[in-house]
């Protein structure tokens, strides 16, 4: 027998509170409710009297409903809220990781979109009722800087180093990983690596793009940064896909291997170097930092920075704001234990290369992979 409309209101209702969908917005009366299931105002308030009876909810004076106690849900962790630009799909392992933890801790997780960085519903959901939230942003004005400072005792932001300010971080690997990738361009022969970025201006992107730089001095190689920076939200892949359209077609691209600051942009230029006839790897090597699940279906694959399993340092927060454990004085959670690279089938010994480097050292290379050499 099929239950009445009023208790499958009413039991939509606890759901949701369930998963925080209320704990930055008011309550619906009866008659929004009623509007938003297409069911009679009377049905409406049937449902309302019904969690009011269950202790669910309880009316204010002034008319309003207001939850009686976060007990009376089943939920037996923490609130949390999950802020992210609507774009962050690019994210989708720490995304599904987040809720996958927040699943085996029984914590409710409300996942909160917001289109532009100025958008009301971050400032909301950050004064909501929650117990732990977890921010991913870009912007770094003072007043929103002061806002998430006294935010500090359940807020983790995610690519964002604000440890500084007593704020903890759950980060991917550390840029200084990119001294490794570096390296192995080295050791493959090539000396003219310049650094790509499509990215929007950011701190992240100026520690990869610093970290390049240092490297660059280190090994004594020569390398050009080609830094065309999108606004937030525009789509970094296509940018990268133009600048270097440009690069090429003006002749003005020497390079025998390109690190890219994430891998939206190394699509983009791999795609650009396919038009122009450009081979990866014979021609040039491509590679560059994180996302190893799309970079593993890239046609070549691309060697990367690798980023491991984000679930340990996940877990770790979540037992910490649990009270299960964790070091109170720990503010950075970011990977530390794992191969720094994955070596994908973008990146080999292009005749380019092997010009640059001295007879001696050419005879070792060819012998360690000869098959990309074409000179």
């Amino acid at each position: 027998m099929a239950k009445s409309k009023y208790i499958q209101i009413s039991e939509l209702f606890k759901r949701r509170l369930e998963r925080g969908d209320y704990s930055f917005t008011s309550l619906p009366g009866a008659q929004k409710l009623a509007v938003e299931t297409g069911v009679s105002y009377l049905t409406a308030r049937q449902a309302i009297q019904k969690l009011i009876d269950d202790g669910v909810v309880k009316r204010l004076k002034n008319g309003r409903m207001d939850i009686c106690c976060p007990t009376v849900v089943s939920r037996k962790g923490l609130n949390i809220a999950f802020i992210r630009p609507s774009y962050s799909g690019l994210h989708s392992v720490w995304d599904s990781t987040l809720q996958q933890v927040a699943g085996k801790f029984s914590c409710g997780i409300r996942v909160i979109n917001y289109s532009h960085d100025d958008d009301p519903i971050i400032f909301d959901a950050l004064d909501g009722d929650f117990d732990l939230v977890f921010l991913q942003f870009h912007r770094n004005d003072p007043l929103f800087l002061e806002k998430l400072k006294k935010k500090r005792d359940r807020l983790v932001t995610l690519f964002h180093d604000l440890t500084s300010y007593g704020i903890r971080c759950l980060d991917g690997p550390s840029p200084r990983r990119i001294s490794t990738l570096m390296d192995y361009l080295y050791q493959l022969g090539h000396r003219n690596i310049d650094c790509f970025s499509s990215e929007p201006d950011s701190p992240t992107a100026d520690q990869r793009i610093a970290e390049w730089r240092r490297n660059i001095k280190r090994l004594g190689c020569r390398g050009e940064l080609h830094n065309h920076p999108v606004r937030p939200f525009e789509p970094s892949i296509t940018r990268a896909y133009e600048s270097m359209n440009e690069l090429i077609d003006r002749k003005q691209f020497n390079a025998s291997a390109i690190f890219t600051l994430t891998v939206e942009s190394a699509m983009g230029i791999m795609r650009s170097c396919y038009e122009h006839a450009i081979a990866v790897p014979r021609d040039i090597s491509l590679c560059s930092f994180g996302n190893p699940e799309r970079a593993a279906m890239m046609i070549p694959s691309l060697t990367i920075v690798n980023r491991p399993d984000p679930t340990p340092e996940i877990i770790e927060v979540f037992e910490y704001y649990l009270g299960l454990g964790g070091d109170a004085a720990r503010l950075m959670y970011r990977p530390e234990n794992y191969d720094s690279l994955l070596i994908g089938e973008s990146t080999a010994i292009t005749a380019n290369a092997v010009r640059n480097i001295s007879p001696g050292s050419r005879k070792i290379i060819l012998n360690k992979e000869s098959q990309y050499v074409h000179v």
